[in-house]
This record gives C-alpha cells, structure tokens and sequence, in this order.
C-alpha cells in the first residue's frame, strides 16, 4: 500500500486547509490573550486604582470575545474533525491541534458569564489584597478570598463534575499530574529536605549573614539589577524591566516579555530578577515557525517554573555567575570591597529557616511550597474555610520550619496568587525545582565546560542550550514530553535530592 511514510495505516493526515484555519484560530485567540496580557502588566505597573474596576471590565470582554472564537460553529467542525488525529506534517501543526483543543474544551465546558465573572473577580482580588496586605487585615480579606475559591470550585465543576475539584484546579496549569503522583513526590522531598535542614542547621546558624544587609538607594539597585540581566543574556530588544511588590514576569507576545522585581532590598532585588529573567528567556525565544503559529510563551506551571529556578539556583547563587556580578556589585556598594567573595557566596547560600517565602533560603523554600500546596488541598477536600484556613497556615509553619508568624503580612497574605485566581499553581514551583535539576544535570553532561565559561563572562553556553532543548519549542509539547525531549527520560526526583545533598552536605 503506497501511503506517506508520516501516515500510519488507519489514520487520516490533516490537511493543509484543517491546518490553515487552526493557526489562524490560534493566532488570532494568542492576539486577544496578548491583549489582556498588557492589561494584566498594567494593574501590576502603571495602572491607578480607580482604574482596575474598568480595566477588569475590559478583560472579561476579551474573554468573551475569545469564547466566541472558540465556541463558533467553525470551530466546533473543526475541533471534532481533528480530535483523536495522530498524523500531522509536523509536531508544530500537532502542538496546535492540541492547544486549539484544549482551549475550546474549556470555554464550551465553562459558561462565558462564569469566566467573565472570574476575570473581574481577579481584578477586584489583586487589587483588595493589595489594600488588605498593606493594612495587614486578613478579615477584611476573607471575603476576597471565599469568593475566589467558591469561583474557583465552579470553574472546576463546569470542567469536570465527576472529578475532585482541586485535581481539575491542578491540572489547569500542570495538566500531566495526578494529586496521588504529586502528593508522592512532594513527600520525597519533603523527607529529604528536613534531613538536611536538620543536618546542616547548626552548622549553618554560624554563618554570618549580616553581610548582606546594606542600604543602597533605588538607583544603585536598579544598575546592578540590570546588569545582572545583562550577565545573563537577556535581549533588551525582546524585554523591559518594571518594579512589583511581589515580583512577576508577565508575556505580552513572542518576541515581547517583561519580567520585574522589588527594589527595596539589594540582594533580594537581585535574586528576584534573576528568577523573572529565567521567565523571561522562556517566554521570547521560541524559534519563528513556532511564534508565527502561535505557541509561543512557554508551557504553564512546572516547565515555566524550572526555567526560573534554574536560573535563580543553578545560575544565580553560583560562584561562576557572581565572578562576573560582584566586581560590580563592589563598584557600586562600596561596603562590598572589604567582604571576599568566599564569604558573601557563604551568606548568600545560607539555609536560614524563616516565615516569607520570597526570601527563602534555597533549601527551605519547596516547604513554603508544600504547605500552600497542602492548604489549598485540604480547604477543596472541605477540611478547612476561611475562618480555620489562617490557624492551618500557622500551624504548618511551626511545624515544618519552626516559626508562628506574627502578623498577617508576614503569614497568610504574604502571596498574591489566591487573590488572583493562581488557585492549584504552587505545586508547580517544587516541580519546577526537580525539573531544573535535571536540566541542570543533563546540560553538564552535554556541556561540561558551561559554568566555566559563565565564570568568564560568557553565558551564551548555558543560554544556548536552554533554547536549543526548550525554550525554542514554546508550548508545543506538554511539559512531560518536553522534560523527556530536553533530557532523555522521565522525572526523576533523585537529581534534585542529591544536587540538594551534593551543596550543602558536602
């Protein structure tokens, strides 16, 4: 039988005309997202706060007019045509196929009034908890938050009714995971973390760490945050740099990503923009035809999220990257000149147990973590409400890191992301941790010299390979096949456990 060697017997190739209509349905919905996307990055930036109630109305029009895209009898024909198809000209056309799908699954199974009401709703919550965090006024928050959540519920309802809510919550953004898979995972490092934690805690109590506390004004810090981007290769002409509370880095199309950072506090400050830089590479460095068919931004959740703590942690609070920054770092904040370079890595590498999880220590942060991921859980499961969820916050972290936060800035609202509909994402920040991990350990093996050309100014080693193996697909696979692609097999936690044991019990 004479059929195309991409054509498997009792399949059916799509054609270029199905294709056709697919990319331009994808285009044009990656066209509206793009839009509320600059809305998005105007309420964390320039937007006035009598602004965000028309603002909020602008964005639930966009979804509107995106569900109209995708309910359309075009659309329908189209997805139904192609549901089930396994032979594509290419793993792009297939990769679009997939997203088209997705999304049309969603916006038929969730009413538009209902997305609409949740996009006002994450308005309204980001601005509230702005104003609730700086009052330090978790009651006057409850209701935000309850209203989130019961939202929440029913997004996950309409998408799933016979599945557990929080299961469908979790896999909005990391949709290859069961809880059962997560909840495994999760134990393992939680087992090995508190090993070490309790290992190294006294011995780590010794270093001082003072060293990193300096007062630099906003200019200063701005400098030697921008050149810290600069070490690490960011394209000025695909990025711009802004200033957040809470740090983030928002994509506004495939060649236009904005990362952030707080300024109020040097090392933080650099900490942070290495970590929305990782994001930010991510979201403009998918290769042309994957841009022009509208995959481009990277994959949601893990795989977004390994990409900046691999820069934060395998980059960031490395010697090879601070070999480059801290000549400049010296020049600027005098104070650094009498400090050697051995003892600022020491307190920037210091496992310091504490309640805010911005600034957590790189070991103790996937606890942070784990107790979000554990009380978002347990209030789906109906095992806490607003009213107990405060006590379990603070029960979780004596428990686990050793501290009764004392007010509520410093507790429960310390996170934007609840407030802002990020409802089942935090799993993907320890996810993210294990994938980067193995990134980590299969760009060595493929590129043994890369940290020491970083040492020597050149990151293009470590920025290469990212894009070769990840970066340039965007959102054309799912995060599994993606991690399998880049690195040859499945996860395998044991790669972060022991890059944890190798750095600090070593």
């Amino acid at each position: 039988m004479n059929i195309s060697l991409r054509r498997k017997v009792g399949t059916v190739m799509a054609t270029k005309e199905q294709m056709e209509k697919v990319k331009d349905i994808v285009v044009k919905l990656r066209y509206l997202e793009c839009m509320d996307n600059i809305i998005y990055y105007d309420r964390w930036n320039n937007c006035p706060k009598d602004g965000f109630d028309y603002e909020g109305k602008v964005g639930a029009y966009l979804t509107e007019l995106s569900n109209e895209k995708l309910t359309s009898k075009e659309t329908k024909e189209l997805v139904e045509s192609l549901e089930g198809e396994t032979a594509f000209d290419s793993d792009t056309d297939k990769g679009m196929v997939r997203y088209l799908i997705g999304k049309y699954k969603e916006a038929v199974q969730i009413p538009a009034s209902l997305q609409g009401e949740l996009n006002q709703a994450n308005a309204d919550g980001q601005l509230a908890w702005g104003k609730c965090y700086e009052a330090d006024d978790f009651e006057s928050f409850k209701p935000v938050l309850k209203k989130q959540f019961d939202l929440q519920e029913k997004i996950a309802t309409a998408i799933n009714p016979d599945e557990k809510p929080y299961q469908v919550l979790v896999n909005r953004f990391d949709k290859d995971y069961r809880l059962e898979e997560i909840d495994a995972i999760l134990a393992k490092i939680k087992d090995a973390v508190c090993e070490i934690l309790n290992a190294v805690r006294e011995e780590q109590s010794k270093i001082d760490d003072s060293i990193l506390e300096c007062e630099a004004d906003h200019d200063t810090v701005l400098r030697i945050v921008k050149k810290a981007q600069e070490i690490l290769g960011l394209d000025k002409d695909k990025s711009t740099l802004f200033e957040i509370h809470h740090p983030v880095c928002v994509c506004t199309g495939p060649r236009d990503s904005r990362p952030s950072t707080n300024c109020d506090e040097l090392i933080h400050a650099i900490l942070a923009v290495v970590h929305e830089t990782g994001h930010g590479l991510y979201n403009y460095n998918a290769n042309d035809e994957v841009a022009e068919s509208g995959l481009w931004g990277g994959i949601e959740g893990a795989m977004h999220e390994s990409q900046s703590r691999f820069y934060e942690n395998h980059v960031g609070r490395t010697r090879e990257f601070w070999e480059n920054l801290y000549p400049y770092l010296q020049k600027e904040v005098p104070k650094y000149k009498e400090i050697s370079l051995d003892a600022f890595l020491a307190a920037l590498n210091k496992v310091k147990p504490g309640l805010i999880r911005l600034k957590a220590d790189e070991l103790t942060n996937t606890l942070h973590i784990i107790i979000r991921y554990e009380i978002e859980k347990e209030y789906f499961d109906g095992k806490l409400t607003v009213d107990t969820i405060e006590e379990a916050w603070n029960r979780k972290y004596q428990e686990y890191l050793g501290f009764t936060p004392k007010n509520h800035q410093e507790g429960i609202l310390q996170d934007v992301h609840w407030a802002s509909g990020c409802v089942g994402y935090f799993q993907g920040y320890a996810l993210g941790d294990a994938y980067a991990a193995q990134f980590a350990h299969k760009l060595l093996a493929d590129c043994p010299d890369a940290f020491e050309k970083l040492g020597k100014g050149d990151s293009s080693v470590i920025g290469n390979w990212l894009k070769e193996h990840i970066h340039q697909y965007g959102q054309t696979y799912s995060a599994r096949e993606m991690l399998k692609k880049a690195t040859g097999e499945e996860l395998n936690t044991g790669y972060y456990i022991e890059y944890l044991k190798e750095k600090y019990l070593h």
